[in-house]
């Protein structure tokens, strides 16, 4: 009966050690800041994470994508909506570009207002002025 259940344990730790090696969305440490999903939009397949760390009167955010193109550099916003499916038009900060699915960059905005249910994190195609929505995060506390 030991013999099971020793080899029982030892599986299962096994089976579980994948898990922990695996690196967490954008490489921010679980429970570190605070972090918002962010779903594709016009079908482009980028899905991931926005990170948020309070910084006084600064955010600092870390964006995540997967699906996202090789070697294509693309917007991060700040704009007014209270879903991804009423974004206001006009970028109100702009983070960081995001490049190979990662984006660190700051916003001179406190992170109390981003989370006051009437902004979304919009990733655009390309940073380059026409690019289109390709994924939206809703930022609420």
């Amino acid at each position: 009966m030991k013999l099971i259940s020793g080899l029982a344990l030892a599986a299962l730790l096994l089976s579980s050690a994948p898990a922990f090696a695996q690196a967490p969305p954008g490489g921010v440490p679980v429970g570190a800041g605070l972090q918002r999903g962010v779903m594709e939009l016009n079908n482009s397949g980028q899905t991931g994470f926005v990170t948020l760390f309070k910084g006084g009167s600064t955010t600092r955010l870390v964006t995540s994508l997967e699906g996202t193109k090789p070697g294509r550099v693309q917007t991060v916003a700040v704009q007014r909506g209270k879903t991804c499916d009423a974004i206001s038009p006009g970028i109100v900060a702009r983070s960081a570009d995001l490049a190979h699915g990662i984006s660190r960059g700051v916003v001179n905005m406190t992170e109390d207002r981003l989370l006051s249910g009437n902004y979304v994190v919009v990733v655009y195609s390309n940073n380059t002025p026409g690019g289109k929505s390709v994924a939206c995060g809703q930022l609420y506390r």
